[in-house]
C-alpha cells in the first residue's frame, strides 16, 4: 500500500514497516517548511498506528538530504515565526516512540545529518558524505546535534565536526559511532528496510520499552538543546556573519548552476 503525502515526501507501508522519503531529487532533497511539516505529521500519525512498528527515513535519486534549503534560511531571517516548522519535526522525530531507521545514501549535510542523530539504527553506503556545515555560514548547530555529538564522539571530536564543518565518508561516520553498518553505493535503502523488518519481528512493546529506557535519561536534555539552539539559531539567521556568507554560498551556487 503506498500513500503520497505530497510530491517532496513520499509515504508508503511495507508490513509493519513505514517508509519516508525526502523526494526533491533536483535539490539533493534540500528540506522546504512544508516537507518539515508533511514529515512531522507522518511521524504523529505513525505514533498513533498500531500496525506501524519501525519508520524507515531516506531520500531520493542517491541522495539522503543536503540540508535545510538555503532559500527557505532566508525566508525565516525575514518571518521568523516560521521556524516553529522544523522546531515541531525536530521535537516529533527527538521524541519519537518506535524505532527509527535512516539509509543514507549521497549527502548527508546540515539537517540531513542532525536528524541521524535521533535515528536509532542508521545504514549508509561507504561513499556517503556527512557534513555538519553551521558554522561556516555565520550559524550554530542545531537539532540537539551540540548535545548529542559529544555525547556521541566526545568533546573533542565534537568541536571538529561541528565548528570547521568539514565533510567526511561513511567509513569516518562509522568510525566515530553515527553509523551502524556500511554498504555498498545503492544499497542503503535495501540494507536499511532488512534491519527495520528486523526490528518488527521483535516483541513491538519489548522494543519501544527498551528504546525508552536507552533515551529517557537525556530526554529532558535533548528539549531543552533543542529550544536553545533554535533560539540563538534564529538570531544567528539575521546576522551579518550569516548573510554575508549565504551571499557567498548563492552566488557559488548560481556560477555552478
Amino acid at each position: 500500500m503506498g500513500k503520497m503525502i505530497t510530491d517532496m515526501v513520499v509515504e508508503t507501508y511495507l508490513s509493519g514497516v513505514q517508509v519516508l522519503q525526502m523526494n526533491r531529487p533536483d535539490k539533493k532533497n534540500a528540506i522546504t517548511l512544508e516537507m518539515y511539516d508533511n514529515l512531522a505529521l507522518a511521524l504523529q500519525r505513525a505514533e498513533k498506528d498500531d500496525s506501524i512498528k519501525v519508520t524507515l527515513i531516506h531520500g531520493a535519486n542517491g541522495e539522503f538530504s543536503a540540508g535545510n534549503d538555503i532559500n527557505e534560511f532566508l525566508k525565516i531571517a525575514q518571518t521568523p515565526e516560521k521556524m516553529s516548522s522544523a522546531l515541531t519535526f525536530l521535537q516529533t522525530l527527538s521524541s519519537y516512540k518506535k524505532p527509527l531507521v535512516a539509509g543514507v545514501e549521497g549527502r548527508a549535510i546540515g539537517v540531513g545529518a542532525t536528524m541521524l542523530l535521533h535515528c536509532d539504527m542508521v545504514l549508509s553506503a561507504q561513499e556517503a558524505t556527512f557534513q555538519f556545515p553551521f558554522v561556516p555560514l555565520g550559524l550554530v548547530p542545531e537539532a540537539a546535534s551540540s548535545y548529542l555529538l559529544p555525547k556521541l564522539v566526545g568533546y573533542q571530536k565534537a568541536f571538529e565536526v561541528l565548528i570547521l564543518g568539514e565533510a567526511f565518508s561513511g567509513v569516518d561516520a562509522q568510525n566515530i559511532g553515527l553509523v551502524n553498518h556500511l554498504c555498498e553505493p545503492g544499497e542503503a535503502y535495501e540494507l536499511a528496510l532488512r534491519y527495520a523488518q528486523k526490528l518488527t519481528n521483535l516483541p513491538t512493546e519489548a522494543v519501544m520499552l527498551s528504546k525508552d529506557l536507552l533515551k529517557y535519561r537525556c530526554q529532558d536534555d535533548v528539549q531543552m538543546a533543542l529550544m536553545r539552539e533554535g533560539r540563538i539559531f534564529k538570531e544567528r539567521l539575521k546576522s551579518k556573519e550569516a548573510r554575508d556568507a549565504f551571499a557567498i554560498f548563492l552566488s557559488r551556487t548560481h556560477s555552478m548552476s
